[in-house]
């Protein structure tokens, strides 16, 4: 879908890899669509941008005469591949200037810009390809929904958090992701608690809910890792929490987005009933 007043795609003057004085020009085009940007949008805020192998975040364009009319935006050097366009057109562009340039690991965005890249680019069998919705909402599509027991998760709490993680990946994928060692997802889970990211509802001194903010910046929050404990499901708390964050969230910024897997039908439930609304199509491909 392309955004009201966009021009059809035609094949660029240009594909180039963004240099950090560019960072304004790519985040002005990313926040043409903030909502579906989000993810790469929070990644710039806090990592900036940067170009080499070794660059937290780095970013391809496509130029018309100069201006940026797509990117792709790389965490990791291709550990997260965000194709930001609007028309799949330009993802395959990209995703041809990418061959022998980065080694993808895994394509995040829109379905069909995801599809598109990852024909282009000539990627390996797909480990895991999983269609998603993304969720979004601003302060004014909110319910009633509160929760004065959530809280920000402490140190103390990481040896719980990081079971529910484990709990919650084993759950969406059917794979143990602790298999070869916990120490890498403690690290992570250690990392979210100590910057403020993780929220959790406890109940007669256990944690039953936890929810992460993945990323933030001026132009929203993206929301994840949204769970329950089993034996404290279909009480209306993943609702609760779900609610609250939103609504602490959108006093400062404006918009809250969450991707769901397609399957998950709860998930989706909650963040209707939450005021979220479904938009474009997604997919999570991760490769190899």
């Amino acid at each position: 879908m392309r955004a009201l007043g966009e021009a059809r795609y035609r094949p660029p003057v240009q594909v180039i890899e963004l240099a950090p004085e560019r960072i304004e020009e790519l985040r002005a085009f990313l926040a043409k669509d903030p909502v579906q940007n989000l993810y790469a949008l929070g990644a710039l805020e806090e990592h900036g941008l940067a170009v080499g192998v070794d660059a937290p975040v780095g970013a391809f364009a496509l130029l018309d005469e100069g201006r940026v009319i797509g990117a792709v935006v790389l965490g990791g050097r291709g550990g997260i591949t965000m194709p930001c366009v609007f028309d799949p057109g330009a993802a395959a562009e990209l995703g041809r200037y990418l061959v022998g340039q980065v080694r993808i690991r895994s394509v995040l965005g829109e379905r069909s810009a995801v599809d598109a890249l990852a024909r282009a680019a000539g990627c390996g069998p797909a480990r895991w390809s999983r269609p998603q919705r993304l969720f979004a909402a601003s302060a004014d599509d909110l319910g009633p929904f509160v929760c004065s027991g959530l809280r920000s998760a402490v140190p103390s709490d990481v040896p719980d958090l990081l079971q529910m993680t484990i709990a919650s990946i084993k759950e969406s994928t059917g794979e143990d992701p602790v298999a070869g060692g916990s120490a890498v997802l403690s690290r992570r889970v250690e990392a979210r608690v100590a910057a403020g990211r993780t929220y959790v509802l406890s109940e007669g001194g256990r944690l039953i809910v936890k929810i992460d903010v993945g990323v933030r910046s001026r132009h929203g929050a993206e929301l994840e890792g949204l769970f329950t404990v089993p034996n404290d499901r279909h009480k209306g708390h993943a609702t609760n929490v779900l609610g609250q964050l939103s609504r602490m969230l959108l006093s400062s910024i404006k918009h809250v987005t969450m991707r769901v897997e397609e399957k998950d039908n709860a998930i989706a439930a909650v963040c209707r009933k939450v005021g979220l609304t479904a938009m474009r199509p997604q997919r999570l491909l991760v490769i190899g």
